[in-house]
């Protein structure tokens, strides 16, 4: 029942993790737009800010879901083939590559933003992603 429940959890994630790849694009496109147009607007900064909190949440969520699998994996050992511990081992570190990675994007959005409030709610649910 672990098994199938953690496979299943695991689909799910993965999923998720593939339309992330689309909405990472598009919050992206959404930064580049934002500040195209902020030239030409007033309210540019907000425009600006608006983008980069939506191009930080894309990211934190890959981060997130990525402990997730990365937690998930090292559940499995005990109760999978001992053939698959290096499969195993190989999934989670390519989760925590892929937090890596998900977390410096995070970061750099938030050197942008003005939003002290959303920074360090942002940060602090980082952190709780690293540990």
């Amino acid at each position: 029942r672990e098994l199938s429940e953690a496979v299943a959890r695991l689909s799910q994630l993965r999923e998720e993790l593939k339309a992330s790849i689309d909405a990472d694009a598009e919050s992206y496109n959404a930064v580049m737009k934002a500040y195209k147009q902020a030239k030409d607007s007033a309210n540019g900064g907000a425009t600006i800010n608006a983008a980069l909190r939506g191009a930080t949440a894309v990211p934190l969520g890959v981060a997130e879901r990525a402990r997730e699998v990365a937690e998930i994996a090292e559940k499995l050992g005990p109760i999978t083939n001992p053939n698959m511990s290096s499969d195993l081992a190989t999934s989670i570190a390519l989760a925590e590559a892929a937090i890596t990675g998900a977390l410096a994007n995070v970061e750099i959005n938030l050197q942008s933003l003005k939003d002290e409030a959303f920074v360090t709610e942002t940060r602090k649910r980082a952190e709780a992603v690293k540990s």
